[in-house]
């Protein structure tokens, strides 16, 4: 049996993701896109965030793939400025950064250290 699917991608702070139907048996598992490299610069690119009372502007220089990994370089101005590197999984979602950096942000260690975002 065949059953036709629409799958539509909403993005907390993007614009809704392209919505494509596919064909699938109705026992196949939906196929889940990676963001790409763009959308996870803009997903933080500009944003402020405010951790503990504090506000912080997050510029992102640059995100890059290397060696089946994603690296987003970015600064965090603020009470004091940080420079950070996130190490994303290819199939690391957008929703993952912000929490990421929020919970760095909450102790924040050395400038230019390289975080794990799962």
């Amino acid at each position: 049996m065949r059953v036709m699917s629409l799958y539509v991608v909403m993005r907390s702070g993007l614009e809704a993701g392209a919505a494509s139907a596919r064909e699938s048996s109705a026992d196949a598992p939906p196929i889940v896109e990676a963001d790409n490299c763009e959308s996870l610069f803009w997903a933080l690119d500009g944003r402020d965030l405010v951790v503990l009372g504090r506000r912080w502007r997050v510029e992102v220089f640059s995100v890059v793939e290397l060696a089946g990994r994603r690296y987003m370089q970015l600064s965090l101005e603020g009470p004091a400025q940080y420079m950070l590197t996130l190490r994303l999984a290819v199939s690391t979602s957008v929703r993952s950064l912000v929490p990421a950096v929020l919970s760095w942000l909450t102790h924040p260690t050395c400038s230019g250290e390289v975080i794990d975002v799962v």
